[in-house]
């Protein structure tokens, strides 16, 4: 993976947290782990699980902004 490359958006709305894939790395990612998205190609759910979602993607060496 390049260095300083992003590749999840993350949207942090206190009850719902939205996820949206910004490269093709992190659609793949995502789409292989998570499944597919939901219209406008984001993913979202609560606090706690995007926590999961993200160290899950920290662990294959995404990054985020």
């Amino acid at each position: 993976m390049s260095d300083g490359w992003q590749h999840i958006e993350i949207n942090d709305h206190g009850t719902i947290v939205v996820l949206r894939p910004i490269s093709d790395e992190g659609r793949a990612w995502f789409e292989d782990n998570v499944g597919e998205p939901e219209p406008g190609g984001i993913y979202t759910c609560e606090p706690r699980m995007a926590q999961d979602i993200l160290q899950a993607a920290a662990r294959d060496l995404l990054s985020w902004q």
